[in-house]
């Protein structure tokens, strides 16, 4: 009896292994159809089209360690800006929508007048980030091993994602988007009125991102004791905190963003917005927790960047899965065309 017993209940097990195996497979494969739909849909946005008076094809780029001021191709700066902002070992469509975002970025800073001498500085805290073609080969070559023959492979690459879109920029309304950028959001972008409050901007939303969690800074801590906290907390403020050792909660969370990133802190008296706490205390981002252990205040920080506008991890992900540049910055910017400037009488050539 006892051996019916056993036979039938290892029947049992076999078959709801099987079940799950095969309730597993169907999942995976709805993934793959719905990975699909969402790729067919891509395939229907169209490049608009917009007139401008002019294409600057030369610009004037501030070098701020020196204040030299030099004149390039606009396409050599892109050139130089995607892989200083972004890994050439990135997927080709991902490559392909940070060069837009890039030129997007030039034209409306140039708009704005930042710099009354030059288009645009080399500075990434200002503008963008920008490396002449020996400085980025150095840089390969030191920080990543790169042999002469494998950084020219990827600054061809580079130069395809930007020679394959060019005149191509993001709009809104129809005009220049805030092409803001960072490098990985941690599962979900944010909300720009939530980090920079006084702008609402309808096209920097919050928006999932998906496939982020292989990135070698997806997970950070920044350890801290309490004086250690306190000399960065009062460093360049003129309201200074005072931390009590003593007290079991030093610092205390007040609200969140609708992303689930942190928005205000009180540390000693003092409250903070998240973003400042970043600055102040060099997190990668505002979505942390925290707590004490001892004398020491520690900081499990999750993404890296300010979490606005496109994610370059999340972007890549997408990538991969087949998304082209069009779906990628329409996902991360709500609302946006993905548009082909020209000159009024010119040949435009509108298919990509």
């Amino acid at each position: 009896m006892k051996k019916f017993v056993f036979f039938y209940a290892c029947i049992a097990g076999v078959l709801v292994t099987v079940s799950i195996f095969y309730a597993n497979k169907l999942d995976k494969n709805k993934i793959k159809e719905n990975t699909k739909e969402e790729i067919k849909q891509e395939e229907n946005i169209q490049l608009k089209q917009m007139k401008v008076k002019e294409i600057k094809n030369v610009i004037k780029i501030k070098i701020s360690s020196t204040g030299e001021i030099k004149e390039l191709k606009t396409s050599d700066y892109i050139k130089g800006v995607l892989p200083a902002e972004m890994p050439p070992e990135y997927h080709l469509e991902a490559l392909k929508a940070q060069a837009i975002v890039a030129r997007t970025y030039l034209y409306k800073k140039m708009q704005s007048e930042a710099h009354k001498d030059a288009d645009i500085c080399d500075d990434y805290a200002h503008c963008q980030a920008w490396y002449s073609l020996d400085r980025l080969y150095d840089i390969w070559k030191r920080s990543k091993g790169y042999t002469k023959e494998e950084c020219d492979k990827y600054f061809s690459k580079v130069s395809q994602a930007v020679d394959s879109t060019e005149n191509i920029v993001v709009t809104y309304g129809g005009k220049y988007i805030n092409a803001y950028f960072h490098a990985c959001s941690g599962g979900k972008t944010e909300d720009v009125s939530a980090i920079w409050g006084k702008q609402k901007i309808a096209y920097l939303k919050s928006v999932e991102s998906k496939g982020e969690e292989d990135y070698k800074n997806y997970t950070s801590k920044v350890k801290l004791n309490i004086s250690e906290l306190q000399t960065k907390l009062n460093k360049d403020s003129s309201i200074k905190c005072s931390i009590n050792i003593g007290d079991e909660e030093i610092v205390e969370i007040l609200s969140y963003t609708n992303s689930g990133r942190v928005d205000k802190v009180r540390i000693g008296g003092v409250v903070y917005k998240a973003e400042t706490l970043r600055t102040l205390l060099g997190l990668r981002s505002t979505n942390f927790t925290v707590n004490k252990e001892g004398e020491k205040v520690i900081f499990n920080v999750k993404g890296n960047g300010h979490g606005v506008g496109m994610s370059q991890v999340g972007a890549n992900y997408y990538a991969e899965q087949g998304y082209t540049f069009k779906k990628i910055i329409t996902h991360y910017y709500t609302g946006v065309d993905v548009t082909k400037i020209y000159v009024e009488g010119e040949t435009n050539e509108n298919e990509i």
